[in-house]
């Protein structure tokens, strides 16, 4: 290789950046959770009291029994973790980098592995019948899990490079990658819901009703590639994002905390991202569209 020789991705610039945003916004769940407990708990509140009324030598002692007691280090470690992770998607996104995006996929999976045996273990504490359908339920949201699927489809965003003069020109008309991606999301999403569906007491029918629809776009969309159904059951799942945010808005008895929660991971998740990603499988022909209609 010559000195001064240039190199560009030429990869699925679009998968890789769906798998990122996914990645991102779940972090951003994660970030949101801690917050909303902490705020819960008073302590930002008694923090901002701290700093305000308490003078320097106490904030010192207080910072000596925060390490003294170990709570300190974990907190910096967690922190420093997820500006960490924060820096690496920033990275991947902008400069297409798969090696980072892969690295963000195996921590990915195993945050979504261990996130499940540890909600597992924690519900091992209840009655034996709710913790039947709890363990339960988690096994169905590890192995139906949309998050699992993209950090699967993280690893087939091709990496080739070429000489500044052999830079290959992708065809922009139809993503065949991002199109399986969403297709097979839509697949799993649907299992979900069904098997949710079966396991809740008492069972709520809207799950029934949207694991049907996304299966069933799903399988329709993968064998026939067919861009327009997934299309179509992307609206109906924004259309279920709208009623759920609805629903919560509606519902004035609910703690402030818990309901921006709900509403944040509602508005912000994986299915958000698929079911907008959905219109980036055939670009230019949606410009197309949104131009007659428009016109």
């Amino acid at each position: 290789m010559s000195e001064g020789e240039k190199f560009q991705f030429n990869g699925n610039q679009t998968l890789l950046r769906v798998c990122v945003i996914v990645f991102i916004v779940n972090l951003l769940n994660l970030v949101i959770n801690m917050a909303v407990m902490a705020g819960r708990g008073g302590f930002f509140s008694s923090l901002w009291s701290a700093l305000t009324t308490s003078s320097f030598e106490d904030l010192l002692g207080m910072g000596g029994l925060l390490i003294a007691s170990g709570v300190f280090i974990p907190f910096v470690l967690g922190v420093l973790a997820v500006a960490v992770l924060f820096a690496l998607g920033v990275f991947a996104f902008v400069k297409k980098n798969v090696k980072v995006l892969k690295i963000l996929a195996v921590l990915f999976l195993i945050w979504a592995v261990l996130g499940a045996f540890a909600v597992s273990s924690i519900n091992a504490l209840t009655e034996n019948e709710i913790r039947q359908v709890n363990i339960a339920q988690n096994l169905i949201n590890l192995i139906f899990n949309v998050n699992i699927v993209v950090a699967v489809a993280a690893f087939f965003v091709a990496s080739k490079k070429h000489d500044e003069s052999e830079i290959a020109i992708a065809d922009e008309t139809f993503n065949l990658g991002l199109f399986r991606l969403c297709a097979v999301c839509f697949i799993v999403s649907g299992l979900n819901s069904l098997t949710h569906f079966v396991f809740m007491q008492p069972p709520v029918f809207q799950l029934a009703f949207f694991g049907v629809v996304n299966l069933a776009v799903g399988v329709f969309a993968l064998a026939k590639k067919n861009v327009v159904a997934l299309m179509v059951g992307s609206l109906m799942m924004l259309f279920q994002i709208l009623l759920n945010v609805m629903y919560f808005v509606r519902v004035p008895e609910m703690d402030s905390y818990v309901a921006f929660t709900f509403i944040f991971h509602t508005l912000f998740n994986t299915s958000t991202v698929i079911a907008i990603a959905v219109f980036f499988i055939k670009p230019e022909w949606v410009k197309s569209c949104l131009q007659k209609i428009k016109g």
